[in-house]
């Protein structure tokens, strides 16, 4: 699972380890999913994380966030997603940009889109 999946920003070096322990998640909990892009940033007062899988032919992403607590326990709640919906968000949307408009994530879940179109997901 984490040979493919791409961890960034805050959980580059960290990878899965980091992504369970933010949420407090055991490896039965991910054994049955593909992740496929995870990324957390943070400031000195809150956190946001995205997280992308696939499981059973279908994507799912988890959004997270914290205030000063530097905690997502609880946060894992995976919800059903398409490819559509995800490129119309960072198309007309802000997903995977930071508020000043730069790249927080938008480039490498592009590519990601695209590569899993070329291998007939949808």
């Amino acid at each position: 699972m984490e040979s493919q999946a791409q961890f960034l920003n805050e959980w580059r070096e960290g990878g899965l380890e980091a992504v369970k322990e933010a949420f407090r998640l055991s490896d039965k909990s991910l054994s049955e999913i593909e992740l496929l892009l995870a990324s957390y940033s943070r400031d000195a007062y809150c956190g946001e994380a995205f997280v992308l899988f696939r499981q059973g032919g279908m994507l799912y992403e988890v959004n997270a966030s914290h205030d000063s607590s530097n905690c997502m326990s609880g946060q894992w709640e995976p919800e059903e997603t398409l490819l559509m919906a995800l490129e119309f968000r960072m198309e007309k949307g802000r997903l995977g940009l930071r508020t000043d408009g730069k790249n927080l994530f938008a480039d490498e879940l592009r590519f990601l889109l695209a590569e899993l179109k070329a291998n007939g997901f949808n």
